[in-house]
C-alpha cells in the first residue's frame, strides 16, 4: 500500500488524520514542526515523539521528496532536476542562482493542458495534478542542499487548474509555524484563467505574473488558445481587481519575444495602449529554442528597440536574462524528458 506523504498537510489537516488513525492530537502537534520547520527526513530522529508514533508513521507516512533520476547543471550555474514521483511520474524543477538570491521553479502539474503553441511542456499532454506534498516535495529538495530565497510557480503546468494543492502549498510556504516565507518572496505564473481561483489567489496577496505575450486578441489567440475563453478585456479587468484586493504594488506581464510574431514597433505600441492605466510592469524575455519548434528569437537589437518602446511610452519594461537555456531550463522548455 502506498504510504501518505506529508509534507503537504497544514496543521489542521494532520490533526484530522491522525486522530482518523488512531493518533493523538497531540502527536501531530510534535511531528508538524519537524516536517516544515527542521525539515527532516526521517522520523527517527523525531526526539520528542513517541516511539511507538515514531514506528507507526514510518509504516503508514512518508516525507518524500521524489527520487531524483536526472540532474543537469547549466554553465550560468542553473540546476534541473527530474524528480520521479511515488507512483512513477516524473517532473521538472529548476534552481536559479542569481546573486545573492536563490530562486526555485515549481511545477504545479504533470505535463500541461494549455496548449500554448511555443512551450515545450505544451507538447507534453497533461497526465494529472500534482498534490500539495509533491509540490512542497520540490522545494524541499533543493533546500535539502542550499538556501532558498524565492519561489516561483513558473515550472510545468498552470497553477490555477490545480488551485486546490496550490493554496495548500502556499498556506504551508506562507505560515510563521512552517516555512515563514514572505508573500513578496514567491511569485505565481499563469496563462490567464480567469476563474473564482484567481481572486481566491488574490486574498493570499502573493505576487501574480501573467503570461501576456500578444498585444491584441488576434495574435493571443494563435499562440495561446486559452485567450478564446478569457479574452484580453477580461483578462485586464481581473488583473484590476487582483491588484486591489492583493494589495500588491503590481501586476506582471510576461512577454515572449518572437520572431516576426509579436515583436514589431507597432506590437509594441498596441501594448502600451492596452495595459494603459494599469499598474504594472512588463518581463520581455527572449524566446528558448526547444526541439522542433516552428518559432525563432528576436534579434538583440529589436529586443531593446522593443523596450525602449515601452519605456518612453511609460510602462516600465526589463528584458529578463534567461538562465539555463543550454539544458533546457529556461521558460518555456520544461518537459519531463531526459536530453543529455
Amino acid at each position: 500500500m502506498q504510504k501518505i506523504n506529508l509534507l503537504g498537510y497544514r496543521l489542521e489537516q494532520l490533526i484530522e488524520l491522525f486522530q482518523q488513525m488512531g493518533l493523538q492530537k497531540l502527536d501531530a502537534k510534535r511531528v508538524y514542526p519537524w516536517i516544515h520547520v527542521k525539515r527532516v527526513k526521517d522520523f527517527d530522529v523525531m526526539s520528542d515523539v513517541p516511539l511507538s508514533v515514531r514506528d507507526f508513521c514510518k509504516e503508514h507516512f512518508s516525507l518524500d521528496r521524489g527520487k531524483c533520476v536526472h540532474r543537469q547543471i547549466s554553465r550560468d550555474g542553473t540546476q534541473k532536476a527530474l524528480l520521479e514521483m511515488a507512483d512513477g511520474e516524473k517532473i521538472e524543477t529548476v534552481l536559479i542562482p542569481d546573486d545573492d538570491r536563490m530562486t526555485v521553479c515549481v511545477s504545479s502539474q504533470i505535463g500541461c493542458a494549455m496548449g500554448c503553441k511555443f512551450c515545450h511542456t505544451g507538447t507534453q499532454s497533461l497526465v494529472r495534478n500534482l498534490s500539495a506534498s509533491e509540490i512542497i516535495g520540490q522545494i524541499l529538495f533543493w533546500q535539502d542542499q542550499c538556501d532558498i530565497t524565492n519561489i516561483v510557480f513558473m515550472g510545468m503546468g498552470e497553477p490555477l487548474m490545480n488551485f486546490e494543492s496550490v493554496e495548500s502549498a502556499l498556506s504551508l510556504l506562507l505560515s510563521p509555524q512552517a516555512h515563514n516565507y514572505s508573500r513578496h518572496r514567491i511569485t505565481i505564473s499563469t496563462s490567464g484563467i480567469v476563474n473564482d481561483s484567481f481572486l481566491k489567489l488574490a486574498e493570499l496577496g502573493v505576487p501574480l505574473a501573467i503570461s501576456l505575450h500578444a498585444p491584441n486578441d488576434q495574435k493571443r489567440n494563435a499562440l495561446m488558445p486559452i485567450n478564446f475563453r478569457y479574452p484580453l478585456k477580461m483578462l485586464l479587468e481581473a488583473a484590476k481587481e487582483y491588484r486591489r484586493i492583493s494589495n500588491t504594488k503590481h501586476i506582471t506581464f510576461e512577454y515572449l519575444l518572437l520572431k516576426d510574431v509579436n515583436d514589431s514597433r507597432e506590437d509594441a505600441i498596441q501594448l502600451v495602449r492596452l495595459l494603459h492605466g494599469l499598474a504594472c510592469k512588463v518581463n520581455l524575455i527572449r524566446y528558448n529554442d526547444w526541439p522542433m519548434s516552428r518559432f525563432a528569437r528576436t534579434s538583440e537589437d529589436r529586443v531593446n528597440a522593443f523596450a525602449f518602446e515601452l519605456k518612453k511610452r511609460g510602462i516600465m519594461a526589463t528584458v529578463r536574462q534567461s538562465k539555463g537555456d543550454d539544458i533546457f531550463a529556461a521558460c518555456g522548455q520544461l518537459k519531463t524528458q531526459i536530453i543529455s
